[in-house]
C-alpha cells in the first residue's frame, strides 16, 4: 500500500482532473485541453490546469467537487489559463468568470497575477502560483515587448523567441514541481458572490 505522501507525489503527477458536471463525474485530461484550446499559449494552458487540480483536491471534501454554483474571479487573462479554466469548470461560458480589476483582457502583461478565487457558495478557494516558479525576467520581456519604445522589429522578433522558450521551459518545469511546491492556497472565510471581487494585494 503507498504511504500518504507517496499517494500524494503520485496524484501530483497526473495529467487529469475530474469535476461533476450535471451529477456525473466527468474526467478531463491534459491532452484534452491541448485539443480544445486553438493558440499556442501551452505554458497558460499548463498553469490553468495544474490551479484546477489544487481546486479539485481542495473543494473535494466527502463528495466530488461540482459546477454547481461556481464562480471564478482571476488575475490572468492569458487565453491558455482561461481555456484551461473554461474547459474545466465552464464558468467563463456561464458568465461566472471575471478578471480583477486593473488586468487587460487583451493579453498577458507585466500587470497580471497568477492568482485566481474560486468560490462554490460555501467557500473561497484563493489559489497563487509561487514566486518563486516565474522568474522576473518573464514579466521584463513582457513589458518590452508590450512597450512602444526604442525595440527594432529585430529586436522584438528575438525577445519573442526568448520569450517562448522560457514560457516551454517553465510549463515542463511545472510538471515537475508537486501542487504544494508550485502553489500557494487559503480559504477566504466568506464566499465571493458573482460579480463580488476579492481584497487582492
Amino acid at each position: 500500500m503507498l504511504s500518504t505522501h507517496t499517494a500524494n507525489a503520485v496524484a501530483d503527477k497526473k495529467t487529469s482532473v475530474n469535476i461533476l458536471v450535471n451529477g456525473k463525474v466527468r474526467s478531463f485530461d491534459f491532452d484534452e485541453l491541448k485539443t480544445f484550446h486553438q493558440g499556442d499559449s501551452w505554458f497558460g494552458c499548463a498553469v490553468g490546469f495544474r490551479a484546477m487540480q489544487v481546486a479539485a483536491r481542495e473543494l473535494s471534501d466527502k463528495i466530488l467537487w461540482s459546477r454547481d454554483n461556481l464562480y471564478m474571479v482571476s488575475g490572468h487573462p492569458g487565453a491558455g489559463v482561461k481555456d484551461a479554466i473554461e474547459l474545466i469548470t465552464a464558468t467563463v461560458s456561464s458568465k461566472c468568470f471575471q478578471l480583477l480589476e486593473n488586468i487587460s483582457s487583451q493579453g498577458c502583461s507585466g500587470s497580471m497575477k497568477f492568482e485566481w478565487w474560486l468560490s462554490n457558495n460555501r467557500q473561497t478557494l484563493h489559489i497563487k502560483l509561487r514566486d518563486n516558479i516565474v522568474p522576473q525576467q518573464f514579466f521584463t520581456l513582457l513589458e518590452r515587448l508590450s512597450s512602444d519604445n526604442i525595440l527594432t522589429h529585430d529586436e522584438k522578433k528575438l525577445e519573442r523567441k526568448k520569450l517562448e522558450q522560457m514560457k516551454s521551459e517553465l510549463s515542463a518545469k511545472l510538471w515537475e514541481h508537486s501542487l504544494d511546491t508550485a502553489f500557494e492556497l487559503e480559504f477566504l472565510t466568506t464566499a465571493l458572490k458573482a460579480g463580488e471581487l476579492p481584497d487582492a494585494k
